[in-house]
Order: C-alpha cells, then structure tokens, then sequence
C-alpha cells in the first residue's frame, strides 16, 4: 500500500471491523522496505520447506514435504473446516479491543516470520488491539486475505476471507475469519486497494499512515466458534477459530484486485472428527 498523501482511509467489515488511515496530505511520505543487504544469507538448511498451492507442493503432500508439517496429513483438528447452520448455542466469553497502529503491508512468498502465511497480501500490526477470550488476551498481530475463502458455509464458499490473527503471552493462537461476498460496492476497500503491493515479496512501512483499527458494530455479535488449526504449513492445532456469521460485500474487481495478486491460495475444508461447533455472542469496547 505505498502512497503520498492518503489523507483518510476507511476499511470496514461490513459494519463489522473499521480500519481508518490518516495521514498530513501535504505530509512527505515515509516509507521503509524490508531490503536490507547487511543481513547475513540464512543456511538452507534453517529455511521453510518450500510449499505452495499447486498440485506438486500443494495442500495434499504438505505433510510429505517436511516432518514439520506432519499434521497437515495426521491432525484430527485441522482447518478450515464447513460450517453448518444448525451449530449449537456457545457460552464462551469474547471481548474485542481495537486500536491505532502503523501501516506494514506485504506480499509474502514463503517468509519466515511468527506465522508462515506465505502465498498472501498480509498486514502486520503494532501492539496494542487484542481480544478477549475466557479471560486470556491475544494480542493481534497482522491480517491477510484468502482467494477464494477457506471456510464455507453448508457447502458453499465465498470468493474471500479476511483472517486476523492474534497470539497470547502463551504463545497460543486464535484467529477472526471474515468471509467476503461479491455484491455492492464497498467504498472502504477503495484507497487499501488502490496501494495494494503487486509483486511477490514486496513489503513496505508507512510510518505517516495509522490504521484505527477499530469495531463499529452491535453490542452484540455473532460467530461460529470451534477448536481448529493453520491453514498453512506446519498446521499447527489448538487454535480458537472465530467465523463471524455474518460476511460483508465487495464488487466483483474490489475482489478481484486481491485474486489477482495472490490467485487460488485456500486450503480445501477438513473433517470435523466430532468436534464441537458453537455460535458464540461477542462484545466490543465502544
């Protein structure tokens, strides 16, 4: 998202996540990149095994790439998975609390980082917005984009998900999906879209932008809640996976400017294996 003089940026999830940018039009941009060539190569050997969506590298032989990636082939509680209408009522406990934070925009390709989301457009958030559940907070550290979504609905997906991933002091993990559909226009996504970075590996930090991230919706909102995993490489489990029922809307080129940077990147659904599925209410911090 590299730009000058991008005064007022709005990034709604159909009245459900508000991601406001601000900046001094008349204000020199301040960018930084991720190119640092006083950085010693890494040995291949501490590298991530390569992985992608294809047919040779793709979601079937993950777990045949790399012993660290076994449970992409063995877990019982993988992701994503297919939600149904008939979920039963949860009693778990969510609070939302959103904050300001800079704007740090990637196109990733297998990048070494907290979570390898490789293959996707992902922003990467300062500290400071979080969630609450059950009394443990985590911490939200960056979001990205999943063409078409990941999760589906009774059978049927949608052409995009949203995920924004958060992480404990514990270092467990839960994550908010927000699945997108073609539909009317969505003026918000315009300037985000606009900046969207377009080549593999690009990243770039726009230290004038702030993003307020924060949450524009009903005291009261409603998600499927279930235990599950990645949905990349290594699949690691036991994280709290939170799909809002309610998707948001985007036209048809808004979502194709995402598709066409980053393609078929979703894992297809996994089985349930008798895991519970709940739709929990979760509150915001006005």
């Amino acid at each position: 998202m590299n730009q000058s003089g991008l005064s007022f940026l709005t990034f709604v999830f159909a009245g459900t996540f508000l991601f406001s940018c601000n900046s001094n039009s008349n204000a020199k941009e301040e960018i930084r990149t991720s190119d640092s060539p006083s950085v010693p190569a890494e040995p291949a050997s501490a590298r991530p095994v390569h992985w992608n969506y294809s047919e040779e590298e793709g979601p079937t032989h993950w777990a045949e790439l790399s012993p660290v990636y076994a449970l992409c082939g063995s877990g019982k509680s993988q992701s994503p998975i297919d939600l149904l209408p008939d979920a039963s009522k949860g009693t778990a406990d969510w609070k939302i609390e959103y904050k300001m934070t800079n704007l740090q925009i990637g196109h990733n390709e297998n990048v070494k980082e907290l979570i390898n989301n490789g293959h996707t457009i992902q922003v990467t958030t300062q500290e400071g917005s979080s969630i609450v559940y059950n009394g443990k907070r985590y911490q939200l550290k960056q979001f990205h984009f999943h063409t078409p979504s990941e999760h589906s609905f009774n059978g049927k997906h949608a052409p995009m998900e949203i995920h924004l991933v958060h992480q404990s002091d514990d270092d467990s993990l839960a994550v908010i999906a927000v699945l997108v559909n073609e539909g009317k226009h969505n003026n918000n996504f315009d300037e985000i879209i606009k900046y969207l970075p377009n080549a593999p590996g690009e990243k770039k930090t726009y230290d004038s932008v702030k993003i307020n991230i924060s949450i524009h919706v009903p005291k009261i909102l409603q998600a499927y809640h279930y235990t599950g995993s990645l949905t990349t490489p290594p699949c690691t489990e036991h994280v709290q996976w939170i799909v809002l029922k309610n998707p948001i809307t985007m036209d048809k080129k808004q979502i194709e400017a995402f598709s066409s940077r980053i393609n078929n990147n979703n894992r297809p659904t996994q089985a349930l294996n008798g895991r519970t599925v709940t739709i929990d209410d979760i509150s915001t911090k006005k």
